[in-house]
């Protein structure tokens, strides 16, 4: 029997697997209120994906037809409390960009049996299709759709801090996007500290993500110390942005990477690259929002540079721009 939930649980986050499976036989009703997880009203049809606090199974809905992402946080209060925690920032956050929830059994459970929580359903996450050509013709499009999820979240004044291919459901066919994991989500304005002496808050970590996001889809790249970027606020990357746009030259670790950008980029694309990069430490909750309506967006591929020759496009791989 279905029931309305409570609105009553302090707010929590928690990092999950991806939640992934056959989204074409899925359909969402995105005004459906969440409702209590019953076992006996799911056909479980496998494992999909396993994480640190239990795993995650595809089900279906008896009574439906439906599919979800079925997560299970095994007993014991740690599992508890972070499945409490993706809850309630589940409740908070409600997007077409970002994963829905469908029902879960938080308090109709007893205190030694397993938390479930059911969610929406998609076919895979952003990695696994970094490379397929409908993604790399459909970059404006698939980005723009996760600025969307991120200017959402932090309109609620909250910071995801761990956007990353991994954590950004798709689905190519529907060219539909979703951002789910939330494990490392809080509220945005929180600073925290980075080498010891670089402020900066939650705002700036998700954008922070999204330049890293931008050097994956035109670089092939992911940067294993992307934080250590904001080293170059202290050692000059502002100075670099307002000196790349009198044209002026800089000898800078940071110019070689942007150089690389030009190549594959628009003047647009990268003014926006630009612009995220030399973003506000702290207090930028509404500086995602923005970013939406730049020209970039507007603009079609056919004014993105084309590499010289197929080989020249990258497989994913690790950089780093700094060390420390």
């Amino acid at each position: 029997m279905a029931r309305k939930y409570p609105k009553h649980l302090a707010l929590f986050f928690l990092s999950t697997s991806v939640i992934v499976g056959a989204a074409d036989e899925s359909v969402i009703d995105t005004g459906k209120v969440v409702e209590y997880y019953d076992e006996e009203d799911y056909v479980n049809l496998g494992s999909i994906g396993s994480g640190m606090f239990g795993g995650v199974s595809k089900v279906r809905e008896k009574k439906t037809g439906k599919i979800y992402a079925l997560k299970t946080f095994l007993p014991g209060l740690e599992g508890y409390v972070h499945a409490t925690k993706e809850i309630n920032a589940l409740k908070r956050l409600n997007h077409k960009n970002i994963v829905k929830m469908i029902a879960n059994n938080i308090e109709n459970r007893r205190k030694d049996k397993d938390v479930h929580i059911v969610l929406e359903c998609m076919p895979c996450d952003l990695n696994d299709v970094l490379n397929n050509p409908k993604t790399k013709e459909n970059i404006r499009e698939i980005l723009h759709q996760i600025l969307e999820g991120v200017a959402h979240i932090h309109s609620k004044k909250l910071a995801h801090r761990d956007i990353k291919p991994e954590n950004i459901l798709i689905d190519l066919k529907k060219l539909s996007v979703k951002i789910c994991d939330f494990g490392k989500c809080r509220e945005g304005r929180r600073e925290g500290f980075f080498f010891g002496e670089l402020p900066i808050d939650g705002y700036c970590k998700d954008i922070s993500r999204i330049v890293d996001l931008m050097g994956y889809f035109y670089l092939g790249v992911s940067f294993s110390d992307w934080d250590c970027l904001g080293l170059f606020s202290i050692d000059g990357v502002d100075v670099f942005v307002e000196a790349q746009k009198k044209s002026v030259t800089l000898d800078r670790s940071f110019k070689a990477f942007c150089r690389e950008m030009e190549g594959v980029i628009s003047k647009n694309g990268m003014d926006l690259f630009l612009q995220l990069v030399s973003a506000e430490r702290t207090g930028g909750c509404t500086t995602v929002a923005e970013a939406l309506k730049h020209p970039f967006f507007t603009e079609g591929r056919e004014q993105d540079p084309r590499p010289k020759r197929e080989s020249d496009v990258q497989e994913p791989k690790r950089r780093r721009l700094c060390s420390g």
